[in-house]
């Protein structure tokens, strides 16, 4: 059995003075929030979880997997709004393969919530919404697909682009987005045609990082009211 603290560590691995150990994956979430039910009822419509275990007017654990749980919801009734120039997290990202993001954008749709923003931003593509305290939510889908090194070298190329803001990505109309992968369009081929401009069009463009300006707990823009 190998002493782990005996004399000077000789593997990298090992060092004291190395950046930190890089995890095996980003496990669960939580949230704080005065709204507890709204919110469960949110994210059972949004993800899909189901609870492992809730203590009354306290805390829920969620999961969508096998995983104990993905999602903490933590009731505190003194929540007060966000306040839309403060630090904080800005969203969390899940992601999909392509033919789930897409029916997972007509359940939504179906239950009357719609993203802000839909964006191709060359290595992924992202639908955000909001959930009722305005926390900014994003469901994307690798545009190399299971190739996570193609999608990085994309992301690096992106840092040598001649305009900042074009780095990030062009808008896409989730509609016509969906009519395409209907007809049969690929990944591949769905990434290019937002690049050429095909899904500008009619697109909503509601920045992602104003949209924490509106008062907690008002869904319109995520429910297209």
């Amino acid at each position: 059995m190998t002493n782990q603290n005996a004399g000077s560590p000789t593997n990298k691995e090992d060092r004291l003075d190395t950046p930190g150990i890089p995890p095996m994956q980003l496990h669960h979430i939580g949230f704080k929030t005065a709204q507890f039910l709204e919110m469960r009822e949110f994210y059972r419509a949004f993800l899909g979880v189901h609870p492992t275990l809730e203590v009354e007017s306290m805390v829920g654990f969620y999961t969508f997997d096998l995983a104990h749980h993905r999602l903490v919801l933590f009731h505190d009734p003194t929540c007060t709004n966000q306040v839309p120039t403060g630090p904080g997290m800005h969203h969390v990202a899940f992601n999909y393969t392509l033919d789930d993001l897409m029916r997972a954008y007509q359940r939504l749709k179906h239950k009357g919530l719609l993203p802000d923003m839909v964006m191709n931003h060359g290595p992924n593509t992202s639908f955000y919404y909001r959930d009722p305290d305005n926390n900014a939510l994003e469901l994307q889908v690798d545009n190399y697909g299971p190739d996570l090194r193609k999608g990085l070298e994309a992301m690096r190329a992106l840092q040598t682009h001649s305009n900042p803001l074009e780095a990030l990505g062009v808008l896409v109309n989730p509609e016509t987005f969906l009519k395409a992968w209907q007809e049969g369009a690929t990944l591949t081929e769905l990434h290019e045609r937002s690049y050429a401009g095909e899904f500008v069009e009619g697109a909503p463009s509601l920045p992602i990082g104003r949209a924490a300006e509106e008062p907690t707990g008002d869904t319109s823009a995520s429910k297209g009211e």
